[in-house]
């Protein structure tokens, strides 16, 4: 019988609410680049503009 070694598991981060609720205010300002506000806060930018 052969075991496959176990995958690594690929969770999504957990980021605290009162940093999304921050994050999605600055993102609702007009003239802000989603891009570099994310990128300013260490996520990607696909992870905030969903």
């Amino acid at each position: 019988m052969k075991q496959t070694p176990p995958k690594p598991s690929r969770r999504r981060p957990n980021f605290p609410l009162d940093f999304n609720i921050k994050l999605v205010e600055q993102a609702l300002q007009p003239g802000v680049s989603i891009a570099k506000l994310a990128r300013d806060n260490g996520i990607n930018d696909n992870l905030l503009f969903n």
